[in-house]
């Protein structure tokens, strides 16, 4: 027996919602359903439904094979729509049998077009179809998530949910979907704007008896870490339950986990012995600490005016370092380098950005280094964001005389500068002192307690 969803062309129809045919022998448990599937097709013609544009030329995704995929809910948080779920069942070819293992497994990709990723995305497999009344969510315990059950929110690759079932005998429907309410489902947001909720694509659903295939051991890819990071060897494969992890000293680490976090000090390799229905196999992998070429004291970016920031950080040591790039990015994901300055061993470093590109559209922007070694390889900073206009915060009198005063939050710090960039005044209050200033233009910068920045221009009478 095997059961499979592989979406392909169906020429006769440029757009199939799911609730119509076309898609064999898969349907909605919903009933009184509050919304629409959508089945994208390489076909499709209007722009809710294309491969790979879909969700109204909002969403991005080729199909992990064919020529379709399901778009479908596991989430929407638009604060109205509480518990609200779409779920995707198929009957399958014949019931499963008593005391026989299966492999199973489906592809999922969270749309781009989408605010958020969650977790409890599952398979149910069930004696009898269940039903969901007007999209709520169904409560129930599927057999099959990623181990660990982590929030997923890769929107370019496809992520594959798997693992081994036993089955009870009589088994006859698969289910997939969120089976637990929002209360009890993690969420993480992944940008700013976009739908509301978390959609996701499906592709290639299928259940193999393991007798009809060989299920080997994975350890894992070989990798390289930074001495002192911490790394994932393994799998995510659920249902094991005769697993042995070894270390390189033949010393036992781990039982019945599929896949573990490791933080080595130094080249090592790990193996993993597992025994599933009968299936036994082994496999290693290798993990090469390298040395940290950075040691980063400090990484911060600074507001001097409207016109100019600053990107400073200091180093504790450097091991091979060519030069840094500093980057930048409007939306935290793409980066663009903006200049490069070259090492000069364990010291401070300073960049100034003019906001060449900074205009109304952009009120946030967001920093980072990329650390490039003499040999070529490259590591990163974390990400600095920077937000320069913040309707909140305000300043009065302006035109002014002898002070400022600021509005919308508790200062942390406040900066007066020239308009040639040059500093000339700090404090930490919500009212500074400028009567020691010639009568002329300048530049307040502003950052707040709560991590709010505004410049504000201002002119000294």
């Amino acid at each position: 027996m095997y059961q499979t969803l592989v979406l392909n062309c169906i020429l006769y129809l440029v757009q199939i919602w799911f609730l119509g045919g076309g898609v064999t022998s898969w349907s909605s448990p919903v009933i009184n359903s509050t919304s629409t599937y959508a089945y994208a097709n390489v076909c499709a013609t209007t722009p809710c439904c294309g491969v790979p544009l879909n969700t109204f030329g909002r969403g991005f995704q080729y199909a992990h094979s064919g020529n379709g995929y399901i778009n479908f809910f596991l989430v929407v948080d638009d604060g109205f729509n509480v518990n609200f779920r779409n779920y995707l069942q198929a009957k399958l070819l014949t019931n499963l049998q008593l005391n026989k293992c299966y492999y199973i497994e489906f592809f999922i990709s969270l749309n781009n077009a989408y605010l958020i990723g969650c977790n409890n995305i599952s398979l149910l497999l069930g004696d009898t179809a269940i039903k969901s009344n007007k999209s709520k969510y169904v409560s129930a315990i599927p057999q099959i998530q990623q181990y660990g059950n982590p929030v997923i929110i890769d929107t370019l690759n496809w992520v594959k949910i798997s693992g081994i079932y036993k089955a009870h005998g009589g088994e006859q429907y698969i289910t997939i979907g969120n089976f637990k309410d929002d209360v009890h489902t993690d969420t993480i947001s992944i940008q700013k704007y976009g739908n509301q909720g978390a959609e996701y694509y499906i592709d290639d659903v299928s259940v193999i008896p393991l007798d009809s295939m060989q299920l080997k051991a994975e350890a894992g890819r070989d990798t390289t870490i930074l001495k002192g990071d911490s790394v994932w060897i393994g799998s995510r494969l659920c249902g094991l339950t005769n697993v042995v992890w070894y270390d390189a000293a033949n010393n036992v680490i781990d039982t019945g986990a599929p896949g573990l976090w490791v933080k080595p000090t130094s080249n090592t390799f790990y193996v993993i012995e597992q025994d599933v229905c009968g299936q036994y196999s082994r496999d290693t992998v290798y993990i090469t600490v390298a040395a940290l070429t950075v040691s980063m004291l400090n990484f911060e970016c600074l507001m001097l005016n409207e016109r100019q920031l600053k990107v400073s950080w200091e180093t504790a040591n450097e091991i091979n370092v060519s030069h840094f790039n500093v980057q930048r990015s409007i939306d935290g994901i793409t980066f663009e380098t903006i200049g490069k300055v070259n090492a000069k061993g364990a010291s401070t470093y300073n960049f100034n950005d003019p906001l060449t590109t900074h205009d109304s559209r952009f009120t946030t922007l967001y920093y980072r280094l990329e650390i490039v070694d003499k040999n070529g390889a490259l590591s990163y900073s974390e990400v600095k964001e920077l937000s320069f206009i913040n309707s909140s915060l305000s300043i009065y009198p302006n035109p002014t005389k002898d002070y400022i005063t600021i509005n919308g939050g508790s200062v942390k710090e406040v900066r007066i500068s020239d308009v040639s960039g040059r500093l000339l005044i700090t404090g930490k209050k919500n009212s500074v002192d400028i009567r020691g200033l010639v009568s002329g233009v300048y530049y307040v910068a502003i950052e707040t307690l709560n991590g709010n920045h505004a410049i504000y221009k201002f002119v000294k009478l």
